[in-house]
């Protein structure tokens, strides 16, 4: 039996991590809900459709994370609160790594664009992708609410106290939430690398033969962001996608809560590679936009 030492113990030790991990999530969905306003609201700066799903997907990301907070410690949540963080954690997975897919396929196709010198993508497929990544998001959404609601008793608060999830259950089988969610959002990652690394091949291949990538008058982004970001996104998504469903397996180890620290690193390296551009900058410190620059719609 646990004496009262080990029990004050525990408690300490329990709140320090419960209390960094709501830091740090808070912390990254307060500079990524920036870096999305000032985007939006701000003339100079200028991005993608795209390029806004996939911010705004990882904002959600941590918001999700965050929805239990003064109720993380002491008496189990409401189950309806508990369900709806589980359903927005569940579903984030995949509408981060479909969000992700979409930036990745317009880059794509931009840069097919730039090479055989043909139009920009029609209006209906920009919105197509825009769309793609929400539906899955309200799908997988919906389906694990519905699942609490018909299930309420497979609800709980995860062995490490920082959120809730949903035990795995025989009854339900393939079809219970953290299988739908895991085989969506590994779909949606195979898509990231296969056109992450196609979009490589196509572009060094142009320089293998041309002696040279892409002047900075024929493609539409800036190629070495477009390079940086392209290939440290398909390490990124992959990577932080796999502490994130790690976290959700019913073995998580309660004297072992710094692992589901791993979670705030995805939004971090978000915030570095996308948050970082000279024009959020300038637009922050109000340095102005330097005379002969041209503004452009950047997806990176």
């Amino acid at each position: 039996m646990a004496t009262v030492r080990d029990l004050g113990t525990n408690f300490l030790a329990d709140s320090f991590y419960i209390t960094l991990f709501d830091i740090l999530q808070g912390l990254m969905f307060s500079l990524l809900l920036l870096v999305f306003l000032t985007a939006l609201f701000s003339p100079p700066v200028k991005r993608s459709k795209t390029w806004f799903i996939f911010v705004g997907s990882v904002v959600e990301w941590c918001a999700s994370y965050l929805i239990l907070i003064g109720q993380q410690i002491g008496r189990p949540p409401p189950v309806a609160l508990c369900a709806f963080q589980s359903a927005g954690i569940y579903a984030s997975n995949p509408f981060v790594t479909s969000a992700a897919f979409t930036l990745v396929f317009e880059l794509f196709i931009k840069l097919k664009a730039a090479l055989n010198r043909t139009g920009p993508m029609s209006v209906k497929w920009s919105w197509g992708l825009v769309i793609f990544p929400i539906f899955v998001y309200v799908v997988v959404f919906i389906w694990v609410i519905a699942v609490g609601i018909s299930h309420p008793d497979l609800v709980e608060r995860d062995a490490t106290n920082m959120f809730c999830h949903m035990k795995v259950s025989e009854e339900i089988g393939l079809a219970q939430p953290f299988v739908i969610s895991a085989t969506v959002t590994l779909l949606a990652e195979i898509l990231v690398v296969v056109f992450s690394v196609w979009t490589n091949i196509i572009l060094f291949n142009h320089k293998r033969k041309t002696g040279e990538f892409l002047s900075e008058n024929s493609s539409p982004f800036d190629m070495s962001a477009f390079i940086r970001r392209n290939a440290l996104m398909t390490a990124l998504t992959v990577a932080g996608i796999i502490f994130a469903i790690t976290s959700f397996l019913e073995t998580s180890d309660p004297n072992f809560p710094a692992w589901n620290l791993a979670l705030t690193a995805m939004p971090t390296c978000v915030f570095l590679l996308f948050g970082t551009r000279m024009d959020l900058l300038r637009v922050w410190f109000c340095l102005g936009t330097p005379s002969g620059h041209r503004t452009e719609i950047s997806s990176v």
